[in-house]
């Protein structure tokens, strides 16, 4: 225990040292070096004497303790004193700002968001405004480009926009979040020029990283094509550590009810790792000599995954527990966990303040203190007491519901005991379906994992050697249906209890509050000295061992039984119906049209601003085993037709693409051409005339454009009188698809008596007043209307006079807003159309 208490103190030591700085009692050059001695020297001094008092031993050494904290914030603080070998030293202010060009490599995988990639640049030269000549300097710049412009690690770029420090933002100190990160400029208004790719031989390193990102680029890929979404986003950040994809509004349900701990690599992941190493490894080589690739492991998953705080903690944790069984010891979590807070302070003290690893942390320790006494009473509550218990099957089936309850209740429950006061001083926010919600989704959580893992792994070599997907592809196709079917339950959970209006309550604990819980909570402890005797992280993985080393067969078939079962189920229940459907997708920004015939055949018509918005919205309404769209239709190049489209023929196979024949300068669609080309998909120009059979006598024919194209005035086509404009007929029942058609085009297509009456009409450009055709309103008497009408209210267009216009016609209960009703599904038996909402 005097060991922790050391650590305890040199964290003390960095919490004052910031303390100090923050009062102005410290800075860089004060304390100096001398005052360093002197203040160092007491605490030693005491030491030495402790050999005659050994009373003074444990104070001295703690005193000691905190000082070399503070000393190591001096030496690495949050705004540290820059030089003129730093890039930060030229930062502007908002009075004189400082445009500048910063030459430099990529060194981390740009992270998507919102359309734009968030780019890491280590600078290597700098060139100001207005000087010729440029020089070497130092750090990290995070700049903002255009997702279209494919930036890869290692590309080196010369990056021209104006330096700043990263702004703090109203309940977010952004600043202070980029700064443990190392990055302490922004590049705003950034454009970008690609020179080259860094050599191996200016960066040694950079080889090695390479391989580690484009071997999770790789296995990101594989998840993204082999399942469904929201499912492969969460795989994706469940097993390689990358969340980006996950849809903001399933993060907050995840928030709701506490579980977003699930998607967050942690300790349950370097528990199972270390578990399954072990136990292979230990088999194939012994226990001894095993050693020293399970470390290997762990290092390099930690690594893969991005080694935040959370999983560098749980990391250092894991060697720690293996490097006790490799000699011999027993491993206490407890001393484990205090050296794995000590090595990540002693490399960056500013992870003292990092959030995730203060939840990784307090989590980890109330596990530790709480988990085993929770245990207990519940085993002297629900043991052998009960009437029957002398009964073998009956003690055996509450023994199994016991392992149960304490895995996914119990171990839930004594890691919120010190994490909930944090998470309600941090985020205003605790769930109270937590307990709930985590009983019911943590027993599937290895399988997601674990089969997660090898559903990836068995595609690999494929990626690495195209001919191996003939065979291996199908085989993890099948494989995957196991971590969907536990992915699948959770999302199903957590959006159930997340629509509860008691899901979650808002509570503000100041740091006050927040102090006087925890040291309320250790005098109630002290009393009984509760300490712990067995440590969680060294429990998960014996268990995973254990789990692995005995498998009875009829968990086994009951397990192989549970999963034919839910793949019957969902097979079943996605088979087509008989019917034609026509979502109108809400995907935010934009407009996306799913047609699935009676058949089953898929056409996507555009596909919204947002690729994960996109595949979501697929996700939702496609059979999870169904990989493939047959036809894709382009309306026009724009970002809110285009955007969403990107990804799809990565994630998808494609059989083929109908666009308009007319060449339009844009990154995207360059970017978009690309893809197709290097997917090998067949595109056909959308022309008048067009006109595609999809079976059972329904037919999607193309009323525009016609075969010469609208231009602007600088020449470029015009993507309102370029846009397509398609109808779906089937029996009876018809819809009108009008993509963003400008007026001109409207009044065209009913002069030349291409419109008439018909069931549905989109209606165009979002409702826009300048794109409003009473003459189309007029000759097409719609029974239902439909609008894509974006939640955010800065990219809304619809018009109340358009809305008026149009529900005097179809009514008020037939004019269908995606923003009011979410995705809008028609169903067309032929001779009528069902119109319903998601909301």
């Amino acid at each position: 225990m005097a060991l922790v208490y050391l650590i305890a103190a040199w964290g003390l030591g960095i919490w004052l040292g910031r303390a100090a700085w923050s009062a102005g009692l410290m800075e860089c050059t004060s304390p100096g070096p001398l005052a360093w001695a002197g203040l160092l020297a007491a605490p030693a001094a005491g030491l030495a004497a402790a050999q005659r008092r050994p009373g003074w031993r444990l104070p001295m050494a703690l005193l000691l303790a905190a000082l070399l904290g503070a000393l190591r914030y001096q030496l690495h603080p949050f705004e540290p004193c820059f030089t003129p070998l730093d890039l930060a030293f030229y930062r502007g202010t908002e009075d004189a700002p400082v445009r500048a060009t910063v030459v430099g490599a990529v060194i981390r995988p740009p992270e998507e968001r919102n359309g734009q990639v968030a780019v890491r640049l280590r600078a290597e030269r700098l060139t100001l405004e207005g000087e010729t000549t440029s020089r070497p300097v130092r750090g990290d710049a995070l700049f903002r480009a255009d997702r279209s412009q494919l930036l890869r690690v290692g590309d080196r770029l010369a990056v021209e926009g104006w330096l700043a420090a990263p702004p703090n933002l109203v309940d977010f100190n952004y600043r202070e979040y980029l700064a443990r990160r190392g990055i302490h400029t922004q590049l705003e208004q950034a454009t970008v020029q690609r020179l080259g790719s860094v050599r191996p031989a200016e960066q040694p390193s950079l080889l090695f990283w390479r391989a580690v990102y484009g071997l999770r680029s790789q296995g990101q890929e594989i998840i993204g094509r082999l399942l469904p979404e929201p499912e492969a986003a969460l795989l994706t950040g469940i097993l390689l550590g990358v969340e980006t994809g996950i849809d903001r509004d399933l993060y907050d349900q995840f928030n709701r009810t506490g579980t977003s701990h699930i998607i967050v690599i942690s300790g349950f992941n370097i528990a199972i790792v270390a578990g399954l190493l072990t136990a292979l490894l230990g088999r194939l080589l012994g226990k001894r000599r095993a050693f020293y690739p399970v470390v290997a492991g762990i290092l390099f998953y930690t690594v893969l995954v991005g080694a935040d705080a959370a999983v560098t903690r749980a990391a250092i944790m894991g060697i720690l527990m293996a490097l006790a069984a490799y000699l011999g010891r027993q491993g206490l979590a407890l001393v484990s966990l205090f050296l794995a807070g000590f090595a990540m302070t002693a490399l960056n003290p500013l992870t003292l303040w990092d959030v995730g690893f203060q939840l990784s942390f307090t989590a980890t320790l109330s596990l530790v203190l709480f988990a085993t006494p929770l245990t207990r009473w519940a085993e002297r509550r629900l043991g052998g007491s009960a009437p029957g218990a002398t009964d073998t099957g009956t003690a055996a089936v509450r023994q199994r519901l016991l392992g149960l309850l304490n895995d996914a209740l119990f171990v839930t429950l004594a890691a919120q005991v010190l994490t909930l006061p944090l998470i309600a001083y941090h985020f205003g926010r605790v769930s109270l379906v937590s307990p709930l919600a985590n009983l019911l989704i943590l027993p599937v959580q290895p399988y997601v994992l674990i089969w997660g893992g090898v559903t990836m792994l068995l595609a690999l070599p494929a990626a690495w050697w195209p001919p191996l997907g003939v065979v291996l592809e199908p085989l993890a196709q099948g494989v995957a249906f196991i971590p969907w079917l536990a992915l699948h339950w959770t999302v199903l959970v957590v959006q159930t209890l997340a629509a509860l209006p008691f899901a979650a309550v808002e509570l503000r604990v100041g740091a006050l509050g927040l102090w006087g819980f925890y040291g309320a909570l250790a005098l109630a402890a002290w009393g009984p000295r509760l300490r712990s005797r067995v440590g969680w992280l060294a429990t998960a993985t014996a268990r995973g061992q254990a789990a692995l080393r005995s498998a009875p067969i009829l968990a086994l078939a009951g397990g192989g039984v549970l999963v034919l079962s839910g793949l019957l189920f969902f097979a079943l229940r996605s088979l087509p119906d008989g019917r034609l459907h026509v979502h109108f997708l809400d995907v935010g920004r934009g407009e996306a049209i799913l047609i699935v015939t009676p058949d089953g055949q898929q056409v996507l018509v555009d596909g919204g601003y947002s690729p994960s918005a996109l595949l979501g919205a697929l996700g939702e309404h496609l059979p999870f085993y169904d990989r493939e769209i047959e036809l894709v239709v382009l309306t026009h190049p724009g970002d809110e037709r285009l955007g969403g489209l990107t990804e799809l023929p990565t994630r998808y196979r494609v059989g083929q693409v109908l666009q308009p024949p007319f060449p339009y300068p844009s990154a995207a669609y360059g970017q978009w051409l690309r893809r197709l080309q290097a997917e090998r998909v067949p595109t056909a120009a959308a022309e008048r005339g067009t006109r595609v059979l999809l079976g059972y006598g329904i037919a999607l024919d193309v009323l525009h454009p016609g075969p010469e194209p609208a231009v602007t005035r600088s020449g470029e086509p015009d993507l309102a009188a370029n846009s397509t404009v398609l109808r779906l007929s089937y029996g009876d029942t018809s819809f009108l698809l009008t993509g963003d058609a400008s007026t001109a085009v409207q009044e065209e297509l009913v002069t030349l008596g291409l419109v008439g009456p018909a069931t549905v009409v989109k209606v165009p450009a979002g409702g826009r007043q300048a794109r409003f055709s009473p003459t189309l309103l007029e000759a097409s008497r719609p029974q239902h209307a439909v609008v894509f009408t974006p939640r955010e209210d800065r990219f809304r267009t619809l018009d109340a006079p358009v809305e008026d216009a149009w529900t005097a016609v179809t009514g008020p209960e037939r004019f269908h807003r995606t923003d009011l009703a979410g995705t809008v599904s028609c169903a067309s038996d032929g001779r009528s159309v069902v119109c319903r909402h998601e909301r």
